[in-house]
């Protein structure tokens, strides 16, 4: 009976120790999906980019956004960047993307961008915590986190830890499949 319950207790914490974890290990990564009832809209933000534009929510419209929270040190940020830079250049007449530049000098995260040929634009270190907030319930947790916005701009999805271009590309896949339903749902006045 003894031999039982220790059989049972051991069990019972190898199976809790696989899913239960107190962080992220190198190239481990959480993706999260959103039902469209249960999504939040992205709030307000602003802030000048690398290139020494600005970006703002107001000037999104309505296609869907990936949002990339990264800075030059951060070695995964390294890892899923061509992914990024491919899924961009390829979607880049259906979707928006937008680097959020994390605890970074300007020269290195223009020099992170021009390695990697980033094709889209910066907020910068300074301005970050204006697209953070904004982000709300999506809140940046780790650096790299990338964030698909939906085209009525509420949260689709988040991969938090270092992404593939596969999952990039499925999720934003979904995301991109639901714009012409729900315009045409529109259409007919549903």
């Amino acid at each position: 009976m003894g031999v039982a319950v220790l059989l049972c207790a051991t069990w019972v914490w190898t199976e809790r120790s696989k899913t239960e974890t107190n962080g992220l290990s190198a190239g481990e990564s959480v993706i999260q999906e959103y039902e469209p009832e249960d999504r939040v809209r992205v709030g307000e933000f602003s802030g000048r980019l690398l290139d020494g534009g600005r970006a703002s929510s107001a000037d999104l419209g309505s296609k869907p956004v990936v949002f990339n929270v990264w800075g030059s040190w951060c070695v995964p940020c390294r890892t899923e960047a061509p992914a990024l830079v491919r899924l961009a250049e390829e979607t880049k007449d259906r979707a928006t993307f937008i680097g959020i530049n994390t605890r970074d000098s300007e020269a290195s995260a223009k020099a992170f961008e021009s390695r990697y040929k980033v094709p889209y634009p910066s907020i910068t270190t300074e301005d970050n915590s204006s697209v953070t907030l904004a982000l709300g319930s999506a809140a940046v947790t780790a650096v790299p986190t990338t964030i698909i916005v939906d085209h009525q701009g509420r949260i689709a999805a988040r991969v938090v830890g270092p992404g593939t271009y596969t999952t990039f590309r499925t999720l934003l896949d979904e995301v991109l499949d639901e714009a012409p339903r729900e315009a045409t749902r529109t259409d007919r006045g549903d």
